[in-house]
């Protein structure tokens, strides 16, 4: 217990030339660990979006990182026009690419009728359950 509080001390009972070499790998390795930690994810994240903007279509229904939803209508490298609003009350908006947070397919393409399959589906199993 001594040579712990020692070691906070900075005072060793070990000779200088050779002790405490390991307090170096423990840091070694926590800092790798931290580093590990914060990178991963963000790649992980990055991977994504980028997936996510490959994916991105005329006719898509896209939700942007403000909450509007709307239909793409014009695409450029920068920008995305959305089409917004009900009825006769329709307006477009422009954005940068970045604001979408989140894009659902296109009416008509199969990744959109197999997530209707889905949702027919789960609501069959609810209605059973009841």
């Amino acid at each position: 217990m001594l040579e712990l509080l020692n070691f906070f001390e900075g005072e060793t009972t070990e000779p200088a030339n050779g002790g405490g070499w390991w307090v170096w790998v423990i840091f070694g390795v926590l800092l790798v660990g931290m580093i590990l930690l914060m990178v991963i994810p963000q790649r992980k994240q990055k991977k994504r979006q980028e997936e996510m903007m490959s994916k991105l279509a005329i006719g898509s229904i896209v939700t942007t990182i403000g909450g509007i939803v709307g239909e793409v209508v014009q695409l450029d490298d920068t920008n995305i026009w959305l089409l917004t609003g009900v009825d006769d009350n329709k307006s477009t908006m422009q954005f940068v690419r970045q604001a979408i947070h989140s894009i659902a397919p296109a009416p008509g393409t199969p990744e959109a009728e197999e997530i209707a399959r889905a949702e027919k589906e789960k609501e069959n199993e609810v209605d059973e359950i009841k």
